[in-house]
């Protein structure tokens, strides 16, 4: 079956019962299930490692086709890594680690291509505070710090969820496509710059409610399956 659309949905907090557990709400998988057979491409972005991350997708039924570390590592065939500066972000990663007190090692970097991530111990605020400091002492330009609520992200500037998704329709050949992309936390703005539509589900980081083109009335993963059913009435209706 030809796809009809690309759905790109973040996991933590979109896919999971709510923003302060890992599990994946079980009602969410007959619903990807049901958007697969509808023939809408559903490809999970996210800041977790790419073998976490295609694992997921294939034992939820999908094709495996990621977007991982936040925009930085595509898999379609095989691993690419699409930003420059990932020698830069281990610098950063690795001085950070120094401050035992501020920042714990997030056990998913030993697998990643690129980005790096650091669980905080006491204050988010405070640890994100620290993390750009250091970043400015170490005149590292070409390295951006982020939180997506979950963990801080090291990553290559300009590199996010959006260039990632559009490097993935350039290697999937999906220019014609309509995107929908699903999100919660402000790690997932930039994507509103190659979506046709960003959705917010209804527990959303602040600013991305406010960029967001539709804010679900649920939370979280009801928030999603929200959505997905109005995608696939809309669907329904055109087929």
């Amino acid at each position: 079956m030809l796809n009809k659309l690309l759905l790109f949905v973040d996991v933590d907090g979109t896919l999971t019962i709510d923003r302060k557990t890992s599990a994946i709400d079980p009602e969410v998988i007959n619903v990807l299930r049901e958007l697969t057979l509808a023939g809408v491409e559903v490809v999970l972005i996210s800041g977790n490692s790419l073998p976490v991350l295609r694992g997921l997708s294939l034992y939820l039924g999908l094709s495996g086709k990621v977007i991982a570390e936040n925009g930085a590592v595509i898999y379609v065939d095989k691993p690419k890594v699409v930003c420059e500066g990932c020698e830069d972000c281990d610098v950063v990663y690795r001085s950070l680690l120094n401050y035992k007190d501020i920042f714990k090692d997030a056990w998913q970097n030993m697998f990643r291509f690129c980005e790096k991530a650091l669980e905080w111990v006491g204050d988010e605020e405070e640890a994100e505070a620290i993390a750009k400091q250091l970043v400015r002492e170490l005149n590292l330009n070409t390295v951006e710090i982020t939180s997506s609520g979950y963990a801080l992200h090291i990553h290559p500037r300009n590199c996010n969820k959006g260039r990632g998704i559009a490097e993935f329709i350039k290697e999937t050949s999906s220019e014609g496509l309509k995107t929908i992309c699903v999100g919660d936390s402000d790690v997932d703005i930039p994507m509103k710059n190659v979506c046709s539509l960003l959705v917010a589900v209804g527990n959303s980081d602040p600013d991305l409610l406010k960029v967001a083109d539709v804010i679900t009335k649920n939370p979280s993963s009801k928030g999603f399956i929200e959505i997905a059913m109005e995608i696939l009435k809309n669907l329904r209706d055109q087929y």
